[in-house]
């Protein structure tokens, strides 16, 4: 488990390790679940041959996104997040919009940040840095995107 999120942190140093990973396939989605968006992982392991200090991530997430309206009532709404394991990156909320479907919806360049803190702890654990979109009144999707994960040793 990560700790609990603070509202701030301070970064003192370079990152000890920088990951990048991208793709340019169109990702589209119809899922109200969380859906991984393929390719856009980032190994990350704790422990058994990995490192086993604890670390804080900073992952970056941009992309080119569009969002359709099912309802035609502009509400339609195309949500992305990153998640560490199994474990949302913070900010958490009910309310990751990425791309909204109001207007005239067009393809159109967005980017997020989320971070995760994991203490030092005996054992192996998979805390691996995967995008995931999901929809609501809509359908949408991701093309031309960049993953970028930072890490930070405790």
């Amino acid at each position: 488990m990560s700790t609990p999120a603070s509202s701030s942190f301070r970064v003192t140093s370079a990152p000890d390790v920088v990951y990048g990973v991208w793709g340019d396939k169109r990702f589209e989605t119809a899922s109200a679940d969380w859906v991984q968006v393929p390719g856009a992982e980032v190994e990350l392991k704790f422990g058994e041959g990995h490192p086993s200090s604890g670390a804080r991530f900073v992952a970056t997430f941009s992309a080119e996104a569009l969002c359709e309206d099912n309802n035609r009532d502009g509400q339609g709404v195309l949500h992305a997040t990153v998640f560490f394991g199994d474990e949302q990156g913070a900010p958490v909320s009910e309310n990751h919009r990425f791309a909204t479907a109001r207007g005239n919806p067009e393809w159109s360049s967005h980017t997020l940040i989320r971070t995760a803190r994991f203490e030092p702890r005996p054992g192996s654990r998979d805390v691996s840095a995967r995008v995931k979109l999901k929809v609501s009144g809509a359908g949408g999707g991701v093309q031309n995107w960049f993953l970028k994960v930072e890490r930070f040793s405790l």
